[in-house]
């Protein structure tokens, strides 16, 4: 089996990614399983196979211990660790080839503590596994916006401790100019330093050059492939990537 999980700040496009990558792996005559890791998702647009639903119940714990939205999901996480063995049992029980995991929406709940890791670490046991790392065009088309995000990208996959791929969410929201242009910011640094270097001033811009200088002294990777999940375009070639990366083309962050 080969384990995808789908991470991103909360309205980045995790789940409706999952469900479209259900649809082409299918049409593909490819084996897929769902998984949803998200226990406060109310009606996530696919039908999962494995739920964590079904063994917190968000909403029980939200109204038994007095907790808000953010609290109920920490606690739920935290006490979904528990069953991990069961939901990749449940997994396995499937035997398909892929697996798709949606994560919370709430990323940073999940990646932050402990239960996180573990969880996706209990849930890939030994097989391959890689991420899939929304950025939000919504924020990255701005240098310091996709700066910003490709940083968080990276301290994700060392949390997780997973092989990396960046995914530009929603590119359809992008005009033609704007999608070229970030996609030459992951391909080329230089170019988001030139457009750092052109829209920012002061200490704002030293910081910029700090951290491009980080990327270049670790050879980290800070490109990204389109993927429009509500137009089903990019997904061949993230497919490809993904295959790359699973016949170990690609493993920075291992």
């Amino acid at each position: 089996m080969f384990f995808i999980f789908i991470v991103g700040t909360a309205g980045s496009g995790k789940s409706l990614l999952t469900s479209s990558l259900e649809k082409w792996f299918v049409g593909s005559d490819l084996s897929v399983t769902v998984v949803n890791l998200d226990p406060g998702v109310d009606s996530p647009p696919y039908t999962s196979d494995v739920d964590i639903r079904e063994y917190v119940n968000y909403g029980e714990v939200m109204s038994s211990f007095g907790l808000g939205p953010n609290g109920a999901l920490v606690a739920s996480l935290d006490m979904a660790i528990s069953h991990a063995s069961d939901l990749r049992d449940e997994i396995i029980d499937t035997e398909r080839d892929y697996v798709l995991v949606d994560c919370p929406g709430q990323m940073e709940l999940f990646a932050y503590r402990n239960s996180g890791p573990l969880m996706v670490s209990s849930l890939k046991g030994d097989d391959p596994a890689l991420s899939l790392y929304l950025l939000d065009s919504n924020i990255a088309r701005t240098p310091t916006g996709y700066l910003s995000s490709t940083l968080l990208g990276i301290s994700i996959s060392i949390r997780f401790g997973l092989p990396q791929l960046n995914v530009l969410s929603k590119p359809d929201i992008l005009t033609e100019i704007e999608l070229e242009e970030i996609v030459e910011w992951g391909a080329e640094i230089y170019t988001l330093e030139e457009a750092l270097d052109a829209s920012e001033e002061g200490l704002r811009r030293e910081y910029a050059r700090s951290i491009l200088e980080m990327l270049r002294t670790l050879d980290t990777a800070t490109g990204n492939v389109p993927v429009s999940a509500k137009e089903m375009t990019g997904i061949d070639v993230l497919y490809g990537e993904m295959q790359r990366v699973f016949s170990g083309g690609d493993n920075l962050y291992e």
